[in-house]
């Protein structure tokens, strides 16, 4: 495994600030957007899928405004809410974990699991499919020393973790 860089090293002075203080610490947009893309790099991407299923991004990146449609996705599309890969909502999960969704479907107001995962869930922090979560791992870097079951790790990371940044695994 290769050692992660010196924090001073990446992030200068910013280091000595945040020891210092519990408050807000003002951030140079350069490295909040590395830190953004570090995060974003953890998840699923799929350059083909994403061109094709915005035409307006792939205008852009053939007029040459975005290299690719990873850099738009990297710095703009994620902040729109643009999904970077076609989200697999697996149906008998997510209306398990989402009971009103279920009975949204049996009131009539949406058709499927995808459906709401792709016009609702997503913005409202749903995930769309069991994430994968390696509970051990999880536990230990999220949740303290104390062992849990994976059922547990899988609701913190689903009502906690998810929103405040925390992978539901190791990184690739």
């Amino acid at each position: 495994m290769t050692t992660i860089p010196h924090s001073k090293v990446v992030f200068g002075d910013l280091t000595e600030r945040l020891k210092a203080s519990d408050e807000e610490v003002k951030v140079p947009r350069q490295l909040l957007d590395r830190l953004l893309d570090l995060y974003i790099s953890c998840w699923d991407f799929d350059e083909d899928w994403y061109l094709a299923s915005y035409p307006d991004v792939r205008t852009a990146v053939a007029q040459g405004e975005f290299s690719s449609g990873w850099a738009h996705f990297r710095t703009t599309g994620y902040l729109e809410g643009r999904f970077g890969a076609p989200p697999v909502v697996d149906s008998d999960w997510y209306l398990s974990m989402y009971p009103d969704v279920a009975q949204a479907m049996l009131e009539g107001k949406i058709h499927s699991a995808t459906e709401h995962f792709e016009s609702h869930g997503y913005a409202e922090g749903r995930f769309p499919s069991d994430p994968g979560i390696d509970a051990k791992w999880y536990t230990k870097r999220y949740m303290g020393d104390e062992p849990v079951r994976s059922q547990e790790a899988l609701e913190n990371f689903l009502n906690d973790g998810y929103r405040n940044l925390a992978l539901p695994a190791p990184p690739r």
